[in-house]
């Protein structure tokens, strides 16, 4: 007995989901190898290159001079600073009139008293004497750009006058110091009047460029701010104070920068 065998075909689900997967996995080739390539790691930057040496700067050397210790902060000088200074100069006075004949002794200047040292400033910046500090500065600057041309020009020199490798490099230097002295002036505040019982003071302040020498006397700035009551100096944590020695130091800059360069 013969028996026939009937072919078996795949049903439609069959027939779809075959069909889904090879759409699927021909999507992941597909991606796999439109996938880009990794990239290769950048090199390592180089390493930047050194920052040129910041300019040499030349200081000014700041010097006491003839004014004793205590010019470096900033002082007062009260009436009583003169009541005091007058009852010595009085008996000064008589031992010179009585060694000499008649002779009376040199009198004074409010302004050549020392006075005293503000307690409330001891510590603070603001009462520097400002040739130490903002003027030493603003005035190094200058002298910087000064001692570089100066340098430049010994320089070119050098290289055609036939001098050996050591006097070249010498001439290219720049002096860290000034040879000229920066030397104090007055730095405190002064009672305005003597007689009366009013509160005011004066700020003064000044600088020299230079010792005075024969026939060449330093450059001198001097500064003065107006009369005001020692209460308003005081306000606002010594406020009029900083603008007033803001003013000074700007002043007696201008003032001893436009010296001629033949005195730094």
């Amino acid at each position: 007995m013969i028996h026939s065998t009937k072919k078996r075909t795949p049903s439609r689900a069959a027939r779809h989901a075959l069909g889904l997967a090879l759409a699927i996995a021909g999507f992941s080739a597909q991606a796999q190898t439109e996938a880009p390539a990794p990239q290769p790691m950048a090199a390592a930057s180089a390493p930047a290159e050194a920052a040129p040496a910041a300019p040499l700067q030349t200081r000014l050397r700041f010097n006491r001079g003839t004014y004793k210790p205590g010019i470096e902060h900033l002082r007062v000088v009260r009436r009583e600073n003169t009541i005091n200074n007058v009852a010595g100069q009085v008996a000064l006075n008589v031992a010179f009139a009585v060694l000499s004949g008649g002779v009376g002794a040199q009198g004074f200047s409010k302004d050549d008293l020392g006075g005293t040292t503000l307690e409330e400033l001891k510590d603070d910046p603001l009462g520097v004497n400002p040739a130490m500090s903002e003027l030493n500065d603003a005035l190094s600057k200058v002298a910087t750009d000064i001692y570089r041309k100066r340098a430049e020009a010994a320089l070119a020199t050098a290289l055609t006058d036939g001098s050996t490798p050591e006097e070249i490099e010498a001439a290219r230097q720049i002096p860290k110091e000034a040879d000229t002295l920066l030397l104090p002036g007055p730095w405190h505040l002064v009672y305005e009047n003597l007689l009366g019982s009013d509160e005011l003071f004066r700020l003064k302040f000044g600088a020299d460029l230079g010792r005075p020498g024969f026939m060449r006397p330093p450059i001198e700035c001097r500064y003065q701010s107006e009369a005001v009551a020692w209460a308003r100096w005081q306000a606002d944590n010594w406020q009029l104070l900083r603008e007033e020695r803001a003013k000074a130091v700007e002043a007696c800059t201008k003032f001893i920068a436009a010296a001629p360069e033949k005195r730094w």
